[in-house]
């Protein structure tokens, strides 16, 4: 049973398979490790803007058993979780999951301004949620409520709300012949967004100016991409936009990125014009970055 003196989560899967008094167990246990994951996500990041030295983003969070475990309840199957530890700060991280979710699920969503105001990690974990409630024809209804709160906050990921996530996750344009250059690292968290149904395998691309890729590869390409992980490349393909997930590359064509010799470079470019600049390189950089 519940303290009355602790922060109280609670996660209820409402009407579809619900409504049996029974679910997938492993699609319950994908839900609220989804809710984990995302609540540890943002919390970490809380954590470090408030000058924790090694932000854990864990907040104990204990799931509280029923009179035989999980509630079945009828229409619905519930969750009641307690926030055992740094219980302020995790109130804080999962209300802001809630009033997203609230956001979301409002029928007049105000897209023009999504783009602020939508946190994507949320998005890319309640697309994940949203596929197993599509299967199970389920929605699911959020609350968290403090020791002497009379209110809980509550909001519910249903219709409006799935709709707004593939809203957002939309492409938005295509651009065929895009090249890429930058460090290509495995992608461990494979999330996709719901207009994809491509088949291959997924990598990361740190490009040079620092933004971060996913890229999705042909089956067929294994054998020459996986060697190039964790190596500097040059990817080839359609580039895909989204306005909240991470802009993805259909790659056509990999290959090891040449080192590259900015003296040469130089020489090859300005050497005709030696008598005009009357410097080197090195010179030339340290006035670009005012060392001179």
């Amino acid at each position: 049973m519940p303290k009355s003196s602790e922060t109280l989560f609670i996660v209820k899967l409402e009407k579809g398979l619900a409504e049996r008094k029974r679910l997938p167990l492993s699609h319950v246990i994908s839900v609220l490790d989804e809710l984990r994951q995302l609540i540890t996500e943002i919390g970490k990041d809380l954590q470090r803007r408030r000058g924790v030295a090694r932000p854990t983003g864990d907040f104990g969070l204990e799931l509280i058993a029923g009179e035989h475990g999980i509630a079945f309840k009828a229409s619905s199957v519930q969750a009641s979780i307690a926030v055992t530890e740094r219980a302020g700060t995790g109130f804080k991280v999962i209300q802001s999951v809630i009033e997203t979710i609230g956001l979301l699920d409002t029928e007049e969503f105000p897209e023009a301004t999504a783009d602020q105001q939508i946190d994507r990690r949320i998005i890319r974990r309640l697309s994940r949620i949203a596929r197993i409630q599509r299967h199970d024809r389920t929605q699911m209804r959020l609350s968290i409520a403090r020791p002497n709160q009379q209110k809980p906050i509550t909001a519910i990921f249903g219709p409006n709300a799935v709709a707004a996530v593939r809203s957002l996750q939309a492409p938005t344009f295509r651009v065929e012949g895009t090249v890429l250059y930058g460090k290509l690292i495995e992608l461990i968290d494979k999330i996709k967004v719901d207009d994809e149904e491509e088949k291959g395998f997924w990598g990361e691309l740190v490009a040079d100016d620092g933004e971060t890729w996913r890229v999705l590869f042909d089956a067929n390409d294994e054998e020459k991409a996986t060697p190039l992980f964790r190596k500097q490349v040059k990817a080839i393909g359609t580039a895909v936009y989204y306005r909240i997930a991470r802009p993805k590359l259909i790659c056509e064509k990999i290959e090891r990125d040449t080192e590259r010799n900015y003296d040469a470079a130089f020489d090859e470019l300005y050497g005709c014009n030696k008598q005009i600049y009357k410097t080197d390189l090195q010179t030339l950089l340290k006035r670009m970055h005012g060392e001179e």
